[in-house]
């Protein structure tokens, strides 16, 4: 197969994103007094430091704000959404993608996708010259990724500047553990099991998103930037309201692993070491969010700050 240089960087996307790219970015460093970190302590003295991640960045984003760089330092373990120490181009991680992301010879994704979305899918590989040749053995999920990946580069972030890689670059060269939440081979399974219609729908709202440059993207920014959960939960939502037809995905890739990543950290909770937990801010937000759930459940949960860690929003135990 051809063009297997943006196959790779699709397939690293991918593994540390299922949700919106952003389109433009402004240094982390400038972040406000409230931090998208927070801080649950267990009933055995041990602590998880959750940060919500954004995927892709710049090297100005770091160094990050002291507090979360030495919350991080003093973790026993990092955690990730997934692993992201194989190397991207593996055999087996290419395998895993051929398996699941693409059409046997001879078939096409214009066989699987609706006239509209031919339409749209026609004028953007008209109008952009980075997909490779073959983008039409992709399935529409995985085209989806792959127009992420050029809309990201085009706003000048990429993937080896996201926070995810900043904490894992740095916990290998400290040789701090790290553990995951989930399986590559789990989250290609995920993406590959939504039926064609839903995958049509995904791509046409990647492919309307990218013709149109609307700023949901900078409002989840701004909300990380600032610590705002609410707000974050408010941006993210409206890309549910913008494409009601994706609620079921969002279900899935969201309240669902949000269930599955609740009972883990929990399970951190029960010892009495640290861990540093660096996920996808969506997956912090909402009534379904991780952070709701440990509430719900009475453990304590303090947001960070750029001075200290108090917040004014804690629960208690």
């Amino acid at each position: 197969m051809k063009h297997r240089a943006i196959w790779r960087v699709c397939l690293l996307l991918f593994l540390v994103c299922l949700a919106p790219l952003a389109r433009a970015a402004e240094p982390a460093v400038e972040a406000g007094p409230k931090l998208f970190c927070w801080k649950v302590t267990g009933p055995e003295g041990g602590a998880v430091y959750l940060l919500g991640t954004i995927h892709v960045g710049r090297a100005d984003f770091y160094p990050m704000p002291a507090v979360i760089e030495t919350s991080f330092k003093e973790a026993d373990t990092l955690v990730t959404e997934t692993d992201l120490t194989e190397p991207q181009g593996s055999s087996r991680l290419l395998k895993l993608l051929l398996q699941n992301g693409t059409y046997p010879r001879g078939d096409s994704v214009e066989n699987h996708i609706g006239a509209k979305t031919r339409e749209h899918l026609a004028r953007y590989v008209a109008k952009s010259k980075e997909l490779a040749s073959d983008y039409t053995h992709l399935k529409p999920w995985f085209l989806s990724v792959a127009i992420a990946v050029v809309e990201a580069k085009r706003a000048g972030l990429n993937t080896n500047d996201g926070m995810d890689r900043h904490f894992v670059d740095q916990a290998t060269a400290m040789k701090k553990p790290i553990e995951t939440l989930e399986t590559s081979e789990f989250q290609l399974e995920l993406m590959n099991s939504f039926s064609e219609e839903l995958q049509d729908r995904l791509l046409l709202s990647a492919l309307l998103d990218a013709e149109h440059k609307t700023e949901l993207m900078d409002d989840m920014l701004q909300a990380w930037k600032s610590g705002n959960a609410d707000a974050m939960e408010q941006a993210k939502m409206r890309y549910v309201r913008d494409y009601p037809q994706l609620k079921p995905v969002f279900e899935k890739v969201f309240d669902q692993r949000n269930d599955t990543m609740t009972q883990q950290i929990e399970q951190f909770l029960q010892t009495p070491k640290t861990y540093f937990v660096a996920i996808g801010a969506g997956h912090l937000t909402g009534d379904r969010g991780i952070l709701s759930q440990l509430r719900s459940k009475n453990y304590d949960v303090e947001q960070l700050q750029n001075r200290g860690l108090r917040s004014a929003e804690s629960t208690g135990r």
